[in-house]
């Protein structure tokens, strides 16, 4: 039964991530006549979104039935994609926006919590999550080739039309899908108890807070090149195919950027954390300079320079905070990121109304880079002392 139950869940993630719109979403708000401003801020309605009920909707995961959040997530996104389909102003997509984030934070987190109920043997609960990621990494690359292909072929408005299939037949595979009830619940007061020794092992340890607020700002001008990056494409004579196929890249990148990651003495790390962001920042501000198909190549080299920080932060963080602070120190990670990432999406989705997508990219590059720079430097007596 407990077989079954995987096999399922690794069905689940690959109809759950065959999203064929997501190479497209930002032409077809423009050919909706919505404007680069317009939906760039909507990544800040998603960042705020995803700040508001991430934590509440954890508990409530931890005291309820999880099948139903993820019948209920399920149904959310086909609503979201419906509303998609038939919107034509920007009120109308935000509100398919502000449904579709709420199906992120409600089915987050619940899929790797089922996938450790039902290994048997705990200490293979890592290669479980390996093959999860390998069905996850295959419907993303191939949903990025078709969504390109089909977009092109028959039109933008169809990748959402197929998106649907799939989580449909995907609501019916979780309705087979097996969930343990839980028999008990740690209470708020716990969760404030293990959320203030979190909050306490940050602040004591200065390096590990700035790593965390260098973290969000990078992520969050990464996120908006990842959610601009189709349009900037499409400017310099990029068709939706081409757009889907390199889009598919991102992640044999990202693998290579993990990969070197892992593989960084721990004596190095500081070094990389510290240079990683700035060179990331540096690849971002290029290609809003280049204006041409050498910046879609920088697109795919920041994967490997934050992707391997990403990397490398995670193990430090691992490495230097107490076991029952961990999950609540990643949590203030990921709290921290909204915060950043709305702030971050709100003041770009403002200046966008004054200057050019490139102009953007340029702006986000020299923050990073500036931000990045800053933080690794102390000023001391009349001396730059740089921390790496």
């Amino acid at each position: 039964m407990k077989i079954k139950n995987i096999l399922l869940i690794y069905i689940h993630t690959f109809l759950s991530t065959f999203i064929l719109y997501y190479i497209c979403d930002t032409l077809f708000y423009i050919e909706r006549g919505l404007t680069s401003s317009q939906y760039i801020s909507f990544v800040g309605v998603g960042f705020l979104v995803k700040l508001l009920l991430e934590i509440p909707f954890g508990i409530i995961a931890d005291k309820y039935n999880k099948k139903i959040l993820l019948l209920t997530s399920n149904l959310l996104f086909i609503t979201s994609t419906i509303i998609f389909i038939f919107s034509h102003n920007y009120f109308t997509f935000l509100i398919a926006i502000i449904i579709n984030a709420i199906n992120n934070s409600l089915s987050s987190g619940i899929i790797n919590s089922i996938l450790y109920e039902n290994v048997e043997d705990k200490a293979k609960f890592n290669k479980t999550l390996f093959y999860n990621s390998f069905c996850y990494n295959i419907s993303y690359m191939l949903a990025m080739i078709m969504g390109g292909y089909i977009g092109q072929k028959f039109g933008l408005v169809y990748t959402y039309y197929i998106t649907i299939i799939p989580f449909v037949i995907d609501f019916f595979i979780l309705l087979n899908i097996k969930v343990k009830n839980n028999s008990e619940y740690t209470g708020i007061e716990k969760n404030l108890s293990i959320l203030k020794n979190g909050i306490k092992e940050v602040k004591n340890n200065p390096y590990i807070l700035k790593l965390i607020v260098r973290s969000s700002i990078l992520s969050s001008g990464i996120k908006l090149v990842e959610e601009s990056h189709p349009e900037y494409s499409s400017n310099i004579g990029l068709s939706v195919f081409i757009i889907g196929i390199y889009t598919s890249l991102i992640l044999l990148f990202c693998i290579v950027g993990s990969y070197i990651g892992s593989r960084v003495n721990k004596n190095k790390y500081k070094f990389i954390l510290s240079i990683n962001p700035i060179i990331s920042g540096a690849c971002i501000l290029l290609i809003g300079v280049l204006n041409n198909f050498i910046g879609v190549l920088f697109i795919l080299l920041i994967y490997i320079f934050s992707e391997s920080f990403e990397n490398i932060m995670m193990s430090y963080l691992h490495n230097n905070i107490t076991s029952k602070s961990r999950v609540t120190v990643e949590s203030i990670n990921q709290f921290l990121l909204g915060i950043v990432g709305f702030l971050f999406s709100i003041l770009m989705s403002i200046l966008l109304k004054f200057m050019s997508l490139n102009v953007m990219y340029i702006t986000i590059g020299i923050i990073i880079i500036l931000f990045e720079t800053l933080s690794i430097i102390k000023f001391n007596r009349k001396k730059w002392i740089i921390y790496v």
